[in-house]
């Protein structure tokens, strides 16, 4: 259960521009300097966001505190904290900030942004401007974000689906475009509402954290939208602020059991059996992975939990076919050629062998 705990209103009142129908949602966890930073750049925004609704997710109290006592008044946006004794994660924590937003009816666009990016001061029109173009059709749409630090390096274009069926951060223009990240999205109310009534909610709270955005553009994808892209820089992302970076068990393990997870529930036999050998490479090189960087137990976790929802999953994959709107074909033109993201299979082989080749300083003999 959420508890307000600030509201600071518009004290100019709502843009008279196309912000004043968005509202936006962002996740603080222990990362209050961040979160202030994001505030500030979406209310720096040619059009800001009529709302941003922030969700403090069982953070230390220095952090809170941190948060509520710098938190600004914005001119033309509303802003209001809500607090959750416990850390409900991305999936749980968005889809309780997204029913508050829903309660105003004259909220038309929903946004999601990371806690750790700073918007560009395109970021609502260039959003809503995508969107406007074909709503019904699209229903969310993303853009091009770069890195924080190095603002002329990719961070990511949205979510691709490879030939090994994994998703990850889309870095080529080529790659097809699934969908937007969910750090950097824009949803109109429309789309949003029909994807809970189809399918009992937005993101799926059981994963927790990560691939609920995947899960997300893959269900709409299935209902027929096309979720739209526009190429122009919207913002800027520190990464991992929260997990400090580097590897991380709690990242490897729900990133891998949530796509597995995934497969299961939602993605077509067709598919399956057409890309089922890369699908088995992808896990075999990830067991590896793990294995020789001495996390074996990681591994065995991941595909004990994830196959122990396989019977619940079963039972839903059966319900959601009933929903779906377009042909395997159709979803097939959305799966990248190239077997993983550029770069990635090279790392991977690099990893495996460097270990069986390594030599030994020899002992110096005094």
């Amino acid at each position: 259960m959420l508890t307000l705990i600030q509201s600071h209103p518009a004290s100019l009142g709502p843009h008279s521009g196309a912000g004043q129908a968005v509202g936006v949602t962002v996740i603080n966890y222990n990362t209050a300097k961040q979160t202030l930073r994001c505030i500030a750049s979406l209310g720096a925004c040619t059009e800001p966001p009529a709302w941003i609704e922030v969700l403090d997710n069982a953070s230390e109290p220095n952090d809170i505190s941190q948060l509520q006592i710098q938190l600004p008044s914005l001119p033309h946006t509303q802003i209001r904290v809500y607090r959750s004794e416990t850390n409900l994660g991305f999936a749980a924590g968005s889809n309780q900030l997204i029913e508050k937003l829903l309660q105003t009816p004259q909220c038309q666009y929903i946004g999601l942004l990371n806690n750790d990016a700073v918007a560009q001061a395109n970021w609502v029109t260039e959003l809503v401007s995508t969107l406007s173009t074909a709503p019904l059709q699209q229903g969310c749409a993303g853009g091009r974000m770069h890195q924080l630090e190095k603002p002329d390096q990719v961070d990511t274009l949205g979510i691709s689906l490879y030939a090994s069926l994994m998703p990850a951060d889309r870095h080529a223009l080529q790659d097809p475009f699934l969908g937007p990240t969910g750090g950097c999205c824009l949803m109109t109310r429309a789309f949003v509402q029909d994807i809970i009534q189809s399918t009992g909610y937005l993101f799926d709270e059981r994963y927790f954290c990560y691939c609920e955005d995947t899960d997300l553009a893959m269900r709409a994808n299935l209902l027929g939208y096309r979720p739209g892209y526009t190429d122009q820089l919207i913002a800027l992302h520190e990464g991992q602020a929260s997990s400090k970076g580097g590897y991380n068990q709690f990242i490897a393990y729900h990133g891998l059991r949530n796509t597995i997870w995934m497969h299961l529930k939602l993605m077509p036999t067709q598919l399956l059996w057409r890309h089922g050998w890369s699908l088995l490479l992808a896990h075999l090189m990830s067991i590896a992975r793990h294995t020789l960087s001495g996390h074996p137990a990681l591994m065995w976790r991941v595909y004990r939990d994830a196959l122990k929802q396989w019977p619940q999953f079963r039972q839903e994959r059966k319900q959601l076919k009933l929903l779906v709107r377009i042909q395997t074909h159709q979803l097939q033109a959305q799966v990248a050629h190239r077997f993983y993201r550029s770069g990635y299979l090279l790392l991977v082989i690099k990893q495996l062998v460097t270990p069986l080749f390594k030599i030994r300083k020899p002992i110096s003999s005094s």
